[in-house]
């Protein structure tokens, strides 16, 4: 991916993330544009592996660490890859796969900017520095916008109803559901 494309993109993503549809046009929609976007994973990749760090040294000493974070690195491929996948048969289903590439490269894109706002605030929570009221109206208020702009991604980059792009949110938020599910099943399993 070349600088120029890496910056477009992201000016699209920050553009998006303000509920400007304009920002859908910044990237480059191709299939080669599409599989660059998952640079996105490897961009947050670092800042995952610190959450789960964190997050390791809270875990049971019954816990294994390769297990735990072999798995951990399993669920992080499964969450980037599982939901794209699902959206390839929904866009054929629903008649939209002309609009898949632009839906799934702005989806990745604005991930890297809900991701900016969203680890910092569960980094601070796993460190005991957000407690209470405080944390959970910031984590809530987290989510409603990750949630209001991945409905607006789908709306709008898939030309569905309001209704329909609210079935693709709670397809990602299931999916997320039973990535996370597996990957607990599997690092506490006896």
């Amino acid at each position: 991916m070349t600088g120029r494309e890496a910056a477009m993109a992201i000016s699209g993503a920050l553009r998006l993330a303000r509920f400007d549809l304009k920002g859908a046009f910044f990237f480059n929609a191709t299939v080669k544009g599409f599989w660059n976007s998952f640079w996105v994973a490897a961009i947050l990749a670092p800042l995952h592996l610190l959450e789960i760090m964190l997050v390791w040294q809270e875990e049971p000493a019954t816990t294994q660490a390769l297990r735990f974070f072999s798995v951990e690195a399993i669920m992080y491929v499964m969450g980037w890859t599982a939901f794209p996948l699902a959206m390839v048969y929904v866009c054929n289903w629903i008649d939209r796969s002309n609009r898949f590439l632009r839906f799934g490269i702005a989806n990745n894109w604005t991930d890297l900017i809900v991701s900016a706002v969203f680890i910092p605030v569960q980094l601070a929570i796993t460190l005991d520095l957000l407690t209470g009221t405080l944390m959970s109206a910031l984590l809530a208020a987290v989510i409603v916008y990750a949630m209001a702009l991945a409905w607006f991604i789908a709306r709008y980059t898939l030309n569905l109803s309001g209704l329909a792009a609210a079935g693709v949110v709670i397809l990602a938020v299931f999916i997320n559901w039973i990535v996370r599910g597996f990957g607990e099943t599997l690092i506490y399993a006896i």
